[in-house]
């Protein structure tokens, strides 16, 4: 059987999935975003729209993978 994890590893876990969950609110913003710039045909509102949704990507990926994954 698995050890539990103790309060604090709980407490962090918590925040890790809180942090994420901020991370996926601003993603989903720039994805709207982006696609309403390409509906206008403004491709450099889009691109940086495009590119701040990429950094949420990677910033949620990389929290994941150091705080859950242990990795």
């Amino acid at each position: 059987m698995q050890d539990e994890p103790s309060s604090p590893e709980l407490a962090l876990r918590d925040q890790v999935f809180e942090e994420i969950e901020r991370v996926a609110d601003l993603a989903a913003s720039y994805a709207r975003s982006a696609g309403e710039a390409a509906f206008r045909g403004d491709e450099t509102t889009m691109l940086v729209h495009l590119k701040q949704l990429r950094l949420c990507c990677l910033s949620m990926i990389k929290t994941y993978k150091d705080f859950l994954q242990g990795g």
